[in-house]
């Protein structure tokens, strides 16, 4: 066979299912991710595209405007399905970013790619992982809860429940017009209803399967969900009328219990980092959260500054690796010599303080090359580009020496002190509060 030159990717269709349950129902993947209903119904907000090339599928999707790819499946070789991906992201005009990369594929990159690839894990986006028969159950002690929920619901109203069909969807419409009703409606919770209503409209054509919970007559709940594979179903919506109590978990449950004969596990996807949802997710005992890799291919520049970051600053590759990875929009400034970089910064746009901060991070030099004003140079330059882009208010920076302090101090920065507090685990700054103070530039 003729060997591709490039991926013929096509916008994603209810057409393409036969050709997603070849390759995805036949293969040990349970990444939720992957899931043809969750591509298709999500393909308005994601702009997905599919392509079959080299034995793999491959899925291409926008994420904040830049091209991205899922994991390939199939049983191809690696190394053609990974060069065919680095042309098109090329063509596109992007690096390579893939996401939702099991252990297996991390492995091949590290091995076959030394250095070449940044990777993260974000914990937001493990998937959750369930024994069907666990939830079905719900046994022994860990579960008591769970069912003294179940058995409040049962003492307390007249209930039944029904297979998501077309004749009930308008009540599960209904539930979810309340449901919304007491809620913030934000950018995701719009893609959500999206989602949601592409997935009704196309009910027979997906294989939906799910159930309607009723009590004391109206719908306190429903869930609804495709198999990923065949061992794994995976759950895309549930919802339920949180003034009905017990009617969370006893949907949870029918749900379960409908699958119990077909499938050895329920990937409930994952929690978004929201606290609430962790809870009440962990809560169910997961057999397994599955970890989501995203890898991003690095230029020979992006090499040499976490190496240089790395040996400056002591901060361990994984976490410089998460900084690149999740800091797409951080703009890197280098100074070099003949082909090496010798000096660098970064700057990431920033909502802080009711502002838009420009916060410049990670200024570093090589040691053999200080001395010479070539930082002052590049701070110049990242102030210039700051002051000409006109989409910030102020520039800030955390200064980590009583030297950097002074040459901070000639460039026009304020020391005042600035508390700036960064999410957890996003590597932005120390770690510690009364160490994170920032000198400030107002932009004119």
């Amino acid at each position: 066979m003729e060997q591709k030159q490039h991926i013929d990717f096509h916008i994603v269709t209810v057409a393409d299912k036969p050709l997603f349950d070849y390759y995805i129902l036949s293969s040990k993947e349970q990444n939720c991710d992957l899931n043809f209903a969750n591509i298709f119904c999500w393909s308005a907000t994601y702009h997905s595209e599919v392509a079959e090339a080299e034995d793999f599928l491959v899925i291409r999707f926008d994420n904040g405007g830049a091209k991205c790819y899922m994991q390939p499946v199939g049983s191809g070789d690696k190394r053609v399905i990974l060069e065919l991906l680095r042309r098109d992201a090329f063509e596109q005009r992007t690096p390579l970013r893939l996401y939702g990369l099991s252990h297996e594929w991390r492995t091949f990159l590290e091995e076959n790619y030394p250095e070449e690839f940044a990777f993260d894990t974000p914990r937001a986006l493990c998937d959750y992982i369930y024994r069907v028969d666990d939830l079905a159950q719900l046994p022994g002690r860990k579960y008591q809860p769970k069912r003294n929920h179940i058995n409040r619901f049962v003492a307390r109203y007249k209930w039944h429940a029904e297979p998501l069909s077309r004749a009930n969807i308008k009540d599960c419409l209904a539930l979810n017009d309340k449901w919304l009703a007491n809620r913030e409606v934000g950018d995701m919770e719009r893609a959500e209803q999206q989602t949601l209503r592409c997935a009704f409209e196309n009910f027979e054509a997906l294989g939906l399967r799910g159930i309607v919970l009723y009590a004391d007559g109206v719908p306190a709940a429903f869930s609804y969900g495709t198999p990923i594979n065949h061992s794994t179903f995976c759950t895309h919506i549930e919802k339920h009328d949180n003034t009905i109590e017990g009617a969370a978990t006893m949907i949870n449950r029918l749900m379960a219990q409908s699958l119990d004969e077909e499938f050895e596990f329920v990937n409930r996807e994952d929690d978004l980092g929201l606290e609430g949802l962790r809870f009440a997710k962990m809560s169910y005992h997961p057999a397994l959260l599955l970890d989501k890799i995203s890898a991003l291919h690095l230029t020979d520049e992006q090499r040499q500054m976490r190496r240089m970051w790395h040996e400056i600053f002591g901060d361990e590759i994984a976490e410089i690796d998460t900084f690149l990875i999740r800091h797409s929009e951080a703009v890197p400034m280098i100074y070099k010599d003949r082909d090496r970089v010798v000096s660098m910064l970064f700057v990431v746009p920033l909502q802080m303080w009711e502002q838009r901060v420009a916060y410049i991070y990670a200024v570093a030099t090589l040691a053999e090359y200080r001395g010479r004003g070539i930082a002052s140079n590049l701070l110049g330059e990242a102030l210039r580009y700051i002051e000409e882009s006109r989409a910030f208010d102020c520039a800030a920076l955390i200064p980590s020496s009583t030297e950097s302090k002074r040459l901070y101090e000639r460039l026009g920065f304020e020391n005042v002190q600035k508390p700036m507090i960064f999410p957890v685990n996003d590597y932005l700054g120390t770690g510690s509060v009364p160490h994170d103070l920032a000198m400030i530039k107002i932009c004119e």
